[in-house]
């Protein structure tokens, strides 16, 4: 809505940013103004399917750890928010803690879009919770399993308060991968990054994924404030237990407006060196924030550490290689190759 208003100034007479809400820009003498937040859109329905016909779909993949399938991969959101408060997330920042969702139907009508158009039967819902509301869950999966659509997608959720039903339900409509956001092997961690979730939950609604037949992908946060090597291990060791089929292991990130954020510029534990792209929780870059007893090139340490133990052990080579049952298993099993040495170097 905001970047629609701004064109239409644009293109108009006349040029007035400063009735734009939901803004912030520099004027001709360079002084920055932020106008005021716009209202959320209450009624995701009303915004349009993306413009996919403007874009070559084709050069566009999803990276080994989400890949369910060859052939061409989409994005699509069902929802917008999530209730909790992790210190890390920007999802709050952006969307605020409140769930906005969209009408079933319309997110199956943009499937079908997106397959007789585009020949799209691969999907990554990009929901930052996307099992947040179970009805919600089931009314998607019902619709696709009813108009019998071939797709094959993956989602992210919180390893707590999932039954079997729900995921029989989210396999049987094509479901083959959930990343659940763990963060941590330490509770007391957990607790400094505000994320309620129990690890004894984690374990079973992970082995009960597993049991129903979806891949298992699990995140964690190293060098967060309060971490310790001791702790970096606490996670290492809970990883492997988990043994999920894809570990994500990356080092913290104070995005600006998050309270690790804020916590760390009160306490002046942010790099005044760093620039943005060190900011990115994805580059493989020294961590932006410094604070005592835990020093960057210490994390940096441990990250590798933790990617080779993980993805080295022989039960877990082994396993992977057990586990292959399509051509994508095999370009995912190089490409995971690929990444693990350019993030271990």
């Amino acid at each position: 809505m905001t970047f629609n208003e701004i064109i239409t100034q644009l293109k108009g007479d006349g040029c007035d940013l400063s009735k734009i809400n939901g803004l912030a820009y520099r004027d001709e003498n360079g002084n920055v103004h932020i106008n005021t937040s716009r209202k959320l859109i209450e009624d995701l329905d009303l915004l349009p399917f993306p413009a996919r016909d403007l874009i070559e779909n084709n050069l566009y993949s999803p990276p080994p750890t989400k890949r369910v399938s060859l052939g061409p991969n989409t994005l699509i959101a069902t929802s917008r928010g999530c209730p909790y408060n992790c210190g890390f997330c920007g999802a709050q920042t952006v969307w605020t803690r409140k769930v906005r969702v969209r009408r079933p139907e319309m997110v199956i009508a943009e499937i079908e879009e997106c397959i007789v158009k585009y020949g799209v039967h691969s999907y990554n819902f990009t929901d930052e919770f996307f099992t947040a509301h179970k009805r919600h869950v089931m009314e998607i999966c019902s619709l696709i399993c009813k108009q019998k659509l071939d797709i094959a997608w993956v989602c992210s959720a919180r390893a707590q308060h999932l039954d079997r039903e729900t995921l029989e339900a989210m396999r049987e409509a094509g479901c083959r991968e959930i990343s659940y956001g763990i963060e941590s092997g330490n509770q007391d961690i957990l607790r400094r990054i505000d994320k309620s979730l129990d690890l004894d939950e984690a374990i079973r609604v992970v082995e009960l994924t597993k049991k129903v037949g979806i891949m298992t992908h699990a995140s964690y946060i190293l060098g967060y404030i309060g971490e310790t090597e001791d702790t970096i291990k606490d996670t290492i060791r809970f990883a492997m237990k988990l043994n999920t089929a894809v570990a994500a292991f990356f080092i913290a990130s104070p995005l600006p407006g998050t309270p690790l954020y804020r916590e760390a510029r009160e306490k002046g534990y942010l790099r005044q060196d760093a620039t943005w792209i060190e900011y990115s929780p994805l580059s493989n870059r020294q961590s932006v924030l410094t604070f005592p007893g835990l020093s960057n090139d210490t994390i940096r340490k441990w990250h590798r550490k933790a990617l080779r133990s993980y993805y080295l052990r022989p039960r877990y080579i082994l396993s992977r290689l057990f586990s292959v049952r399509h051509w994508h298993d095999i370009a995912n099993l190089f490409g995971g190759l690929k990444i693990f040495y350019r993030v271990k170097d």
